[in-house]
C-alpha cells in the first residue's frame, strides 16, 4: 500500500515550537504511487522524493534475465504542461544498454529538476520515441488504491458464479463486433488499438481499430469461426478476453492498472466472496463468455498450474524419449492432483485442468523444440532453433499413445483453454499420427487434421473445388460453413483493394541468387531489409516507430526501404498493411524465406540486413534497436 508523508508542515509546526531556532526543510515523500495509465510492465516507481533541488524517482525493473533495458538521456517529467528534464541517473548508465541480472531484477534512481511541491500529478516520458517507456498521472496526493471504474454498467461489473461448469465451445462462423472502452483515456496515450484473436482454424490474427477520441471507443468487426481467445494490446500493454462467433460485445479496459507495480498494490485491495478478485480487475466485458473473461482476470488466467514450457527448463536435454514421456506424464498427473486437492470454485478448477491438458498436448507434439530450448538455454547458445541432432531422440508411436491412455484428446472443451490455437496447431502435426495414438476414427483431432491446412489457403482466396469436397464430406457442418464463408470474404477485399504498386514480383531466380536480385536495382545506395510478417506485433510497432523517420531524418534519395514477409501473412492483410509502409515489398513462399533465414542465421523478427553501398550486407540485428538504427544509417547517408 501507498505511503505518504508531507514534511513541510511538519517542519512549518517544529519552525513556530522552535522560535526559529530550527531550520526546515521543504521535501515530500510518497512511496508506491498510483500511476494511471503505464505503457510498460518492465518498469515501475517505488518512490518519488522532492525538493528544493530535485526530483528523485525510485524505480524498479523486472526483465527477462540477460536482456537489456535503456534509459534515454532526454527523458522529463510533465507536471502542468511544464517540462522538468532529467539531470542524473544512480545505478544505471544512460543512453547505454543496461543488462538485467540472473535475478530478473533490478533498482536504479533518476533525478530531474524539482517539481513544485504543490504538484498533485505527474508524467514520467521516457525521451519521445515510439517504444519509450511512459507512465501517466503518477500521483503525489497519497492515495493507496483506486477508486471504483466509472461506466461498466452493474451486471457486468458485479462477481460472477464461478460454481458452475466450464462453458462449452461455439462451433459456428459469423461476424463478431467488439467495443473496446478505454476507461480513463488521455489522447496523449494513443489513438489507435489492436486486438489479436487466437482461434482454432486461423491461428492469430490481428486486427486494429481508431479510438474515437469523443467517446474513447474502438469498434472492431470480423469473422470468427469457433471460439476464441483475444488479446488487446494498446501501447505495449493489454488485457485478455474471450469472444463467441456472433457476439456484439463490449469490453471495458481499465488504464489505470497497467504497469506491474500497479497491479501489484491494486492486488492488496481484497473483496468479494472470492479474494482473488481484488482491485486488479482491468478487463470486463459482455458477450456469451463474459463470465469466463472475468474467472480469468480475476485468476491470472488459469495458469496456476502452467507446465511453463518456454521457460527453457522444462525438460532437460538430456532426457530420451523415455525419461521425457515419463517427465511429462509426472508433471500432469502431480498437477491434476493438486487442482482436485484445491478448494476452487469449479469453472476454475475445470479452466485449470483444460489449461494443464492442453499444455502437456503440447508438450508431447513439440518434444524435440522444448529439449532443444532447454540445451540452448543451458548452453547459452541461441542460434540452433530448428536445428535437430542426432543425439536427441524422437518420440515414437507407442510414446504418443501412452500419453493419449490420460485423457481424451478429442474433447471439445480442449478448444476452452488459454493455448487453444496452439493445441489444434499441435493437434494437425502431419508428423504424429494422433488419431492412431488415441484410437480415434472421427471428432475433433481428425477433423482439425483434415482443415487445417486449408485457412491459409482460404486466407488467400485459393480454395479449390477439390478442396470443398473434403469439406462437404465432413460429418460436422462447421468447417464448410467456416471455409466458404473465409474464402468469400477474402475475394471481396481483393477485390476492393488497389495501389498494389508497392508488392513487388519475387524475382525467377534460384534461391542462392534471390536476395542478390531483389537488392540488386539499388546498386550505390544504402539499403535496409527488414523481414517481417503481420502478425508480429514487435514488427508492427518497430515499423510504426520507424515510419515517420522516412520523411524526417533518414529523408534522402538515396536510402532504401525493402520489406520481406512470407506468406503466413494473410493476402488481404499484408495488402492492406504495405499500402501505409514507404518502400518495396516482396511476400515469398516458405521455401524461400526458410533459405534467406539460413543464409542470414536469422533467429526471430524483426530482423534487418543492411546493404552499404558497395553492395556488402549482412545482419543487423542491433537495429532492433531505433536509435542505434537511426544513428548508423545518418551516418551512411552523410558519407
Amino acid at each position: 500500500m501507498g505511503r505518504f508523508s508531507l514534511i513541510p508542515a511538519l517542519a512549518a509546526v517544529m519552525a513556530v515550537l522552535c522560535l526559529g531556532s530550527c531550520s526546515s526543510s521543504r521535501e515530500k515523500t510518497v512511496e508506491f504511487p498510483l500511476v494511471d495509465f503505464s505503457n510498460t510492465t518492465i518498469v515501475g516507481i517505488s518512490k518519488v522524493e522532492l525538493t528544493d533541488s530535485s526530483t528523485v524517482l525510485s524505480v524498479e525493473a523486472q526483465y527477462i534475465p540477460r536482456y537489456w533495458i535503456e534509459i534515454s538521456s532526454d527523458s522529463y517529467l510533465v507536471a502542468d504542461g511544464e517540462k522538468y528534464a532529467l539531470t542524473g541517473a544512480d545505478g544505471i548508465p544512460l543512453d547505454e544498454h543496461f543488462w538485467m541480472p540472473e535475478s530478473g531484477e533490478a533498482s536504479f534512481k533518476l533525478v530531474f529538476e524539482p517539481l513544485p511541491l504543490r504538484t498533485k500529478s505527474f508524467d514520467f516520458i521516457e525521451s519521445d520515441c515510439e517504444t519509450c517507456f511512459r507512465l501517466y498521472g503518477i500521483d503525489l496526493t497519497g492515495k493507496t488504491e483506486y477508486s471504483p471504474a466509472k461506466g461498466i454498467p452493474a451486471a457486468v461489473r458485479k462477481t460472477p458464479d464461478f460454481d458452475r461448469p466450464l462453458p462449452d465451445p461455439d462451433f459456428s462462423a459469423r461476424e463478431t463486433v467488439v467495443r473496446v472502452h478505454f476507461l480513463n483515456y488521455r489522447p496523449e496515450m494513443g489513438d489507435k488499438i489492436d486486438i489479436y484473436v487466437n482461434s482454432m482454424l486461423l491461428g492469430q490474427t490481428a486486427y486494429s481499430a481508431a479510438i474515437d477520441q469523443d467517446t474513447a471507443i474502438a469498434e472492431f468487426r470480423f469473422l470468427q469461426c469457433g471460439p476464441a481467445d483475444a488479446l488487446i494490446v494498446y501501447n505495449y500493454c493489454g488485457g485478455d478476453f474471450r469472444i463467441a462467433p456472433g457476439d456484439d460485445m463490449d469490453v471495458w479496459f481499465d488504464m489505470r492498472i497497467t504497469g506491474w507495480l500497479s497491479r501489484l498494490q491494486a492486488m492488496e485491495q481484497v473483496t468479494g466472496v472470492y479474494p482473488e478478485l481484488a482491485g486488479n480487475r482491468f478487463i470486463y466485458a459482455s458477450g456469451k463468455y463474459g463470465d469466463l473473461t472475468a474467472l480469468c482476470a480475476a485468476y491470472g488466467g488459469g495458469s496456476q498450474y502452467s507446465m511453463n514450457l518456454y521457460s527453457g527448463e522444462f525438460a532437460d536435454y538430456k532426457m530420451t524419449a523415455d525419461e521425457y514421456t515419463d517427465h511429462v506424464i509426472s508433471k500432469y498427473k502431480a498437477a491434476v492432483d493438486s487442482i482436485a486437492a484445491a478448494s476452487s470454485p469449479l469453472m476454475l478448477k475445470e479452466l485449470q485442468t483444460v489449461n494443464l491438458k492442453e499444455d502437456a498436448f503440447i508438450a508431447m507434439a513439440k518434444a524435440d523444440d522444448l529439449r532443444l530450448h532447454n540445451y540452448m538455454n543451458v548452453t547459452g547458445k541461441w542460434d540452433l532453433w530448428n536445428k535437430k541432432f542426432d543425439w536427441m531422440e524422437s518420440l515414437h508411436p507407442e510414446h504418443y499413445a501412452r500419453f493419449c491412455s490420460l485423457f481424451d484428446i478429442n474433447d471439445p472443451k480442449l478448444l476452452m483453454g488459454t493455448k487453444s490455437s496452439e493445441f489444434a496447431e499441435a493437434a494437425a502435426d502431419p508428423d504424429i499420427d494422433w488419431p492412431s495414438a488415441a484410437g480415434l476414427e472421427s471428432g475433433l483431432v481428425p477433423d482439425l487434421r483434415k482443415v487445417y491446412g486449408l485457412s491459409k489457403k482460404a486466407q488467400d482466396g485459393v480454395l479449390t473445388d477439390e478442396d470443398f469436397a473434403v469439406l462437404e464430406s465432413m460429418d460436422n457442418e462447421f468447417y464448410l460453413d467456416s471455409y466458404r464463408k473465409m474464402q468469400a470474404e477474402t475475394e471481396k477485399a481483393l477485390a476492393e483493394l488497389s495501389a498494389m504498386e508497392r508488392m513487388k514480383e519475387v524475382p525467377d531466380v534460384d534461391d542462392s541468387e534471390l536476395f542478390d536480385a531483389i537488392i540488386a536495382p539499388y546498386k550505390g545506395k544504402v539499403v535496409l531489409v527488414d523481414f517481417w510478417n503481420t502478425w508480429c506485433a514487435p514488427c508492427r510497432a518497430s515499423i510504426a516507430a520507424v515510419e515517420p523517420l522516412k520523411s524526417a531524418e533518414l529523408a534522402d534519395e538515396d536510402m532504401v526501404w525493402i520489406y520481406i514477409a512470407n506468406e503466413s501473412s494473410p493476402l488481404v492483410k499484408y495488402k492492406e498493411m504495405i499500402s501505409e509502409i514507404e518502400g518495396v515489398h516482396y511476400r515469398l513462399d516458405q521455401k524461400r524465406w526458410d533459405y534467406l533465414s539460413d543464409k542470414f542465421g536469422i533467429d526471430g523478427i524483426p530482423s534487418y540486413v543492411l546493404v552499404d553501398r558497395s553492395g556488402q550486407y549482412g545482419l543487423r540485428n542491433d537495429f532492433r534497436d531505433h536509435n542505434n538504427m537511426k544513428r548508423t544509417l545518418s551516418g551512411m547517408l552523410e558519407d
